[in-house]
């Protein structure tokens, strides 16, 4: 009786730990070009005050004493004139936000569920992805395939394109 309980333990701990893991499958970023930022820099223009205390809050924001920075919306303005701006990330080691530019971005995102909200519809959860990962990209192509994947193309888009297709 014991070997099956810790069969039936191992066997839930095992689809706990793969449940939990990212759903981004894919994210090919086809660099263009990044601009590095520092810390001290970033909190001056966004909250408009000197701030001596900086720290990493996450991936995608700087906590400057206190108030929470977003190095997209950094790059977003610091980048008003770059037709390819797609991303802004803290980089926790060197103490710097980068805003990252491209011309493609492919995503591939594992739909887990009904409630998942990326996967609801196609054309919706590519946007959400946008705002976060291509930002001034145009959305290409967007597909849920029959194995619940949602793929995401972004690229620049244009006109030239389209006639050529």
């Amino acid at each position: 009786m014991r070997y099956q309980q810790k069969a039936y333990l191992m066997i839930c701990l095992f689809f706990c730990i793969f449940s939990v893991q990212a759903k981004l499958v894919k994210d090919e970023h086809y660099v263009t070009g990044s601009n590095k930022y520092n810390w001290s820099d970033v909190c001056r223009e966004m909250t408009k005050r000197n701030s001596p205390l900086i720290e990493y809050a996450t991936i995608t924001k700087l906590d400057c004493m206190g108030r929470k920075v977003s190095a997209t919306d950094f790059c977003f303005q610091k980048e008003a004139a770059n037709p390819y701006f797609t991303r802004g990330y803290v980089e926790k080691k060197s103490r710097k936000i980068v805003c990252q530019s491209a011309k493609r971005v492919i995503l591939k995102w594992k739909c887990e569920g009904k409630n998942d909200k990326y996967c609801q519809d196609s054309e919706v959860g590519c946007f959400l992805f946008k705002e976060k990962l291509a930002r001034r990209l145009k959305l290409v192509h967007n597909s849920i395939t029959d194995k619940k994947y949602l793929n995401c193309y972004f690229d620049i888009h244009s006109e030239e394109m389209e006639l050529n297709l």
